[in-house]
């Protein structure tokens, strides 16, 4: 008959990593009692977990899984850990234990055709494997969790950059907005200058002759003059909504870069 191991392996809730050891145990597949091996892991979900192992098999022993039943399952297939048989492994995560002292129990079941667990008492070499196997998994998971921060620190810090980069066109955007409103304050602020000047000549003149064609220009004049002093203060007023706006860019600049830094920093000390 042609030899199969099975191996499921159930992984149930969130624990810490000491220095947890495997033991045999007993459970209920289907319809069938099955004895298998069991550990605990602490402070990690059940998913993290249940992807963590997945991650071991497939990315260092190279196996090709599927789901199947809420099970991931890996048939027929070697996986050096355990020996130089083929084998199909099974596992799948469930959470146990209270609130605020929840675990994670990875159970596996190794079974050589017919549903034959391996046990101590039947296969020690095989079961050594396993239980190595297991005790190695807690660290395992703590790798895998330190490879999804890499991940994501990458992930943020490209993001990081992107918004960087955005900021700071927004920032040269406003930087010409500003230069090109405090030139045209300038020249109105001239105008108003020369208008001034020309209404005090006027005046001046008017106050000699009297003339009616000289009243007109004085009228017309403190006119053209009143609109200059309104472009004035609206201009001021976008001047301010302006640096208002370059203020709170710069403010996001420079929380973006010290958040970089901090990403930079945890992302350098993880690979290290």
């Amino acid at each position: 008959m042609k030899k199969i191991a099975t191996f499921l392996v159930l992984v149930c809730a969130v624990c810490t990593l000491s220095a947890q050891k495997a033991s045999e145990t007993v459970i209920m597949f289907g319809k069938e009692q099955l004895h298998g091996f069991t550990i605990n892991i602490d402070n990690t979900a059940a998913n993290i977990i249940d992807d963590a192992i997945a991650y071991k098999l497939e990315s260092q022993y190279g196996l090709k899984g599927s789901k199947k039943k809420g099970f991931h399952v890996y048939e027929n297939q070697k996986c050096i850990a355990f020996g130089e048989a083929r084998y199909d492994i099974y596992y799948t995560t469930d959470e146990v234990g209270k609130k605020n002292n929840k675990s994670t129990q990875v159970t596996l079941v190794v079974t050589t055709g017919n549903m034959n667990c391996v046990t101590f008492s039947n296969d020690p070499r095989t079961s050594r494997n396993i239980v190595t196997f297991m005790e190695g998994l807690p660290n395992d998971v703590e790798a895998y969790k330190t490879k999804l921060r890499i991940e994501t620190l990458k992930n943020d810090l490209a993001n990081l950059e992107k918004e960087r980069q955005g900021l700071e066109k927004d920032k040269q955007k406003v930087l010409d907005k500003i230069e090109s409103t405090n030139s045209e304050i300038t020249r109105v602020t001239s105008e108003i200058e020369k208008k001034t000047s020309d209404l005090e000549t006027m005046k001046g003149q008017y106050s000699q002759n009297h003339d009616e064609a000289l009243a007109g220009q004085i009228s017309a004049a403190e006119k053209e003059k009143l609109n200059l002093q309104k472009s004035q203060t609206n201009l001021q007023k976008s001047l301010l909504n302006l640096n208002n706006d370059l203020a709170k860019i710069t403010s996001k600049l420079e929380t973006n870069a010290r958040t970089t830094e901090e990403k930079k920093a945890e992302l350098e000390t993880l690979q290290k």
